[in-house]
Formats: C-alpha cells, sequence, structure tokens
C-alpha cells in the first residue's frame, strides 16, 4: 500500500493513524506542497482535485481519506483493531457520528486549525474574528459531544472506532491552542480526548512520522529551563516573553555571588558567562534577545503575539528592538548599574556617570516622545518584543530620580504605565518579590 500525502496534512494523519492502528505496513509517497506538487503529476493523476492524501493499494487508487479509511476497516477486518461494526444498527450509528464529524465539527476545527496553528507558523495573520466565531461554533459542538458522551465511551458507541480516528489530527493540534479550554469545560469530552489521544496507534502516527507539536513548535512536554537570576535585567527580558506567551518554564538558578556564571556547568550553556541560558529540547542559547525572538517565533501560535507576520510590519518592530538594544539600553543599564545595583552592593554611586547618562538619556526618550506621539508602542500598534525588551530597565528606574525623565514625557509616560501594567509582566515582578 502507498499513501501520497504530507506529515503535517491532518488529512493524511487520518490515513496513518488508520493504517497503524490495522497493524498494516505502507509505504508514504512524500508530496511537496510547498512547490505545489499535489498541483501537478503525478499526483495530480491519483487525485484530480489536488488534494492530499491520494491512496494506491495493488490496482485500487482511491483519495478522499474517509473514504480511504473506510476501505481499510472493511477490506483488513481481520488485521490489528476493529474500527467498524459488523451490526448493521451498530454500524448506521457509528456513519451517523462519522458524518457529524465531517460536517459539523470538521469545518470549524479545521479553521481554528488553520488560523492557530498554520497561519503563525507561515508567518501569517491570525483573524481574531474568525477565531471568535469559530470557537462559538464549536462550543455548540462540543456541547452535543459532551451529551453524547455522557452516554457512550466513544463517540459510535462503546468502542473506539473511525468516528473516533476521524477527530484526532485536529484534536491534537487545537489542544496546544487558548481553543483547549472549550474541550476541557466539558468533562466527558475532556476524558474521551485523554482516551484517544494517548492511543499507541495514533502515538505512532507522531513518533513515526516525526509529526506532533513538537514539529510545529518545540517539545512541550519536555518544560524549557532558564538559567539565570531572578533579578537579573537579561533574565526578566526571558521571563516576560515566557509569561506573554504562556508557556511553562523551569528557572535553573545561577548564583552569581559565588561566580557561578564564570564556572561549570553554566559556562558550558554560555561560554560569555552572561546571565541568561535558556534550553528547549536540543536547542540551546543564549542572548537574551535571541531567546526572545526564538519563543516570539517557535511559539507564534501560544499566548499573546510579540512579532508581526507582515513583512513591513516586522522590518519596523525589527528596527525599534535594534534601537533598544544599541540606543537606549546602554544607557538605561548603566543608570540602573548606578542607581540601583550598587547601593544593593554597599557602593557608591558615579555622580559624574549618572549625570552624563542621564544627559544622554533625555534625547533618546525625545525620539521616543516623537514615535509615539504616532504609535501605541514602538514596533506598531501593538505591543511586541521592541517594548518587551524595555521593561526590566524601566522597572527599576521608575524607583530612582531619573524617573522623572519618563514623567516630563505624556506620551513616554503613558506608554510606561501600559506596558508594565501588563499581566506577564507582574508576574515577573513577582518573581523578583519571592527572591
Amino acid at each position: 500500500m502507498k499513501v501520497h500525502g504530507a506529515l503535517l496534512s491532518t488529512a493524511s494523519q487520518r490515513v496513518f493513524a488508520c493504517l497503524y492502528e490495522k497493524e498494516l505496513d505502507f509505504e508514504l509517497v512524500p508530496v511537496d506542497m510547498r512547490t505545489g506538487g499535489h498541483k501537478k503529476e503525478p499526483f495530480i493523476s491519483l487525485n484530480p482535485f489536488g488534494q492530499v492524501p491520494a491512496f494506491e493499494d495493488g490496482d485500487l487508487k482511491l483519495f478522499e481519506s474517509r473514504a480511504i479509511n473506510l476501505y481499510i476497516a472493511h477490506a483488513y477486518a481481520d488485521k490489528g483493531n476493529q474500527l467498524i461494526y459488523p451490526d448493521g444498527k451498530k454500524m448506521a450509528i457509528l456513519s451517523m457520528w462519522m458524518e457529524v464529524e465531517a460536517h459539523q465539527f470538521d469545518p470549524v476545527a479545521s479553521s481554528l486549525c488553520w488560523e492557530l496553528v498554520f497561519k503563525p507558523m507561515f508567518g501569517m495573520a491570525t483573524d481574531a474574528a474568525v477565531v471568535d466565531e469559530k470557537e462559538a461554533k464549536l462550543g455548540q459542538v462540543l456541547d452535543v459531544y459532551e451529551a453524547r458522551l455522557a452516554q457512550s465511551k466513544y463517540l459510535g458507541g462503546d468502542d473506539f472506532t473511525l468516528a473516533d480516528l476521524h477527530h484526532l489530527p485536529n484534536i491534537q493540534l487545537l489542544m496546544g491552542t487558548q481553543v483547549k479550554k472549550l474541550f476541557d469545560s466539558h468533562p466527558h469530552v475532556n476524558a474521551w480526548c485523554t482516551d484517544i489521544l494517548t492511543r499507541p496507534a495514533w502515538l505512532k502516527d507522531f513518533q513515526e512520522s516525526h509529526y506532533s507539536l513538537t514539529n510545529l513548535s518545540r517539545s512541550e512536554t519536555a518544560k524549557m529551563k532558564v538559567h539565570g537570576a531572578a533579578f537579573s535585567t537579561a533574565s526578566q527580558r526571558v521571563f516576560a516573553s515566557l509569561y506573554e506567551k504562556k508557556l511553562d518554564f523551569e528557572l535553573v538558578p545561577v548564583d552569581m555571588s559565588t561566580g557561578g556564571h564564570k564556572k561549570e556547568p553554566f559556562i558550558s550553556l554560555n561560554p560569555f558567562g552572561q546571565l541568561p541560558a535558556f534550553e528547549d529540547g536540543d536547542l540551546t542559547l543564549f542572548e537574551s534577545r535571541a531567546i526572545t525572538s526564538y519563543v516570539a517565533h517557535a511559539y507564534a501560535h501560544k499566548g499573546n503575539q510579540l512579532m508581526y507576520s507582515d513583512a513591513k510590519k516586522t522590518a519596523i518592530a525589527s528596527m525599534w528592538i535594534q534601537v533598544e538594544g544599541n540606543q537606549f539600553d546602554p544607557v538605561a543599564s548603566s543608570l540602573c548599574w548606578e542607581l540601583v545595583f550598587k547601593s544593593k552592593f554597599g557602593m557608591t554611586a558615579a555622580a559624574a556617570v549618572v549625570d552624563e547618562k542621564t544627559a544622554k538619556l533625555g534625547p533618546v526618550l525625545d525620539i521616543y516622545e516623537a514615535r509615539l506621539a504616532q504609535s501605541k508602542y514602538l514596533g506598531g500598534h501593538d505591543f511586541t518584543l521592541a517594548d518587551l525588551h524595555h521593561l526590566p530597565c524601566i522597572q527599576l528606574l521608575m524607583g530612582t530620580q531619573v524617573k522623572k525623565l519618563f514623567d516630563s514625557r505624556p506620551h513616554v509616560s503613558a506608554w510606561c504605565a501600559d506596558i508594565l501594567a501588563r499581566p506577564a509582566w507582574l508576574k515577573v515582578v513577582a518573581m523578583q518579590a519571592k527572591n
């Protein structure tokens, strides 16, 4: 048997899952959709609609994933797990719920997957209005499912069947998005999802195809690690981005007072011996802004958007990210050192340095004032990394004499009040208080 398809295709995944349930060997013939392989020969001869997958079993050629699965379930009834019923009445019930999946669940779920998973992955902007509309419709569908699953372990009856299997690809994707709450809020639906998502055949689909949400972002089962310190402004940038994206992470404390940042094991993570360092599975990064950029892009479908998908908007946001790194931060960090950290460490601030850096910060904030008179945020009309990267130093400077520089510029002052009150940043502030 041959499946002409793509690992990222939810329709192809239905067929893979069915074949694994039936414990059947097959050959995957990859179709490169990026180059339009599904719209030209040889694939178009297998499916004139130009949609993956297509299926071959000897001289039989099929397309449409659900039709393929019905054939497999009937033709190989003696293999693997039973996915249909031989009894006429039971099969009628099962078929009804297969139709429900195709016509009630899938159109809504597929639209949400496109908006919340695939669009961000392809650098496109999610349409919030579409998401709201489809979420409302999905909630109604799941209400019906909840009533059904209160009476029956599975949708088609007391056994796992194609009626359940066909839901797997979309449910798997949606479990990594804000829509998960809709499933979680329906207890019988939630239990059903947990059951079917942990079936060995479905897990094999992920493992052997190397396709799962870990391919779309990175593994969210292995918690990310930030090697840093709660008081480190660079570490705080990373914490803030992770909280904005609503991602779990483990803080691995690095004791700078004993030189922990200059020796093993930390020095292997960042040879410059500066906080923070970051791990996500087999990926290791240092430099806080590089880390936040990775988080924003790799987990684009999570939490709050921190970068734009539009190229021109991204270019403008990136320009202001560079402004923060090269114009604002050198001056602001120096003032934080002199006015905040030196006093904490029992050292005396250098008045001449404070005067010099204060004089330099003023002109930077003049430029910010002009920009923020035209745009709500530095990078555009939305909060982005261009704003987020400022938070640690601004938070510290608001408790010093330098606060007057921010307060004297109304647009800058309003911007500071806005970004400092963000829930994600308040979590970072709470971390500092605990440490």
